[in-house]
């Protein structure tokens, strides 16, 4: 019996610090992205979680512009190129020189997402093969029950002056749907059944009367209420519970922004391939 115990002991000694009951308690979420997931989960997303009292880890694996295939490459070559960004307790702190090896071993995560850079998102001969190999890798390095989404980025507004713009015309209508049908094919090769449809809620939040006002430079998400879309759209594709519910926004906006923000991320949810009209009215 004696050494039973002892043997028993030595493997609890040995688990990593994650397995046990705080596991049930916190929801670990990894994004591989750039500065779209950036402005998605690294501000906002920690505090609707809070106002819930979810306990939440947050990372984002970070290279400005990063596209499928370079990740790809970076997998494959151990490449140490990523700001590894991480929310814990509502405090971001930023470490360098990561590798997609090392963020993936950093937490048992239950939420893992990619992205494609947003110049290319509607262009799918960009994806293939390097959508499916890191999948294969993530895969390979994380929780058997691991949840893979796939984070759909955003149209620019009319006027932005993004050198790739080129590529749908200049016409938002036309990346926005490209972005649409290039993610929704990338879902269906790789097999990754959840979508965060952070392109379909700022495209409902330019239908109210925020306007064409979503993003500070043509691409980037506007800091207070486009950051904030972005974050209630994360929350209610993870969690399925209704961000219209949640008290809490930025203490920059107004209560009326903080409504329409919500109600394009909710609608985004409910219909993530098509824009809904009328929000909040």
């Amino acid at each position: 019996m004696k050494r039973v115990l002892v043997v028993l002991a030595t493997i609890l000694l040995t688990l990593p610090a994650w397995a046990g009951p705080a596991r049930r308690d916190t929801l670990r979420i990894l994004a591989i992205g750039n500065s779209f997931s950036q402005d998605a989960i690294e501000q906002n997303l920690w505090e609707l979680f809070q106002q819930e009292g979810k306990v939440v880890v947050i990372g984002n694996l970070y290279i400005g512009g990063c596209t499928l295939q370079r990740h790809f490459f970076n997998a494959r070559n151990d490449t140490p190129d990523y700001m590894y960004r991480k929310v814990v307790d509502g405090i971001r702190t930023e470490y360098p020189h990561f590798t997609l090896e090392k963020g993936l071993a950093d937490e048992p995560w239950d939420v893992v997402s990619l992205q494609q850079a947003s110049g290319v998102s509607g262009m799918f001969e960009t994806f293939q093969p390097y959508l499916l190999e890191l999948v294969r890798f993530v895969k390979a390095r994380t929780r058997d029950d691991v949840r893979l989404v796939w984070h759909q980025t955003w149209a620019y507004s009319a006027d932005a002056p993004h050198p790739e713009f080129p590529n749908y015309g200049r016409d938002q209508q036309r990346m926005y749907k490209a972005i649409l049908a290039a993610g929704k094919r990338a879902m269906r090769e790789s097999r990754i059944r959840t979508v965060v449809p952070s392109g379909t809620a700022i495209q409902n939040a330019r239908g109210t009367f925020l306007g064409d006002r979503m993003n500070r430079d043509g691409y980037h998400l506007e800091l207070t209420y486009g950051r904030f879309t972005a974050a209630c759209t994360w929350y209610e594709a993870l969690t399925g519970r209704d961000v219209r519910q949640n008290a809490w926004h930025p203490a920059s906006i107004t209560s009326e922004t903080a409504a329409a923000c919500r109600a394009a991320a909710h609608a985004a949810c409910r219909k993530p391939y098509g824009v809904t009209n009328n929000i909040g009215r």
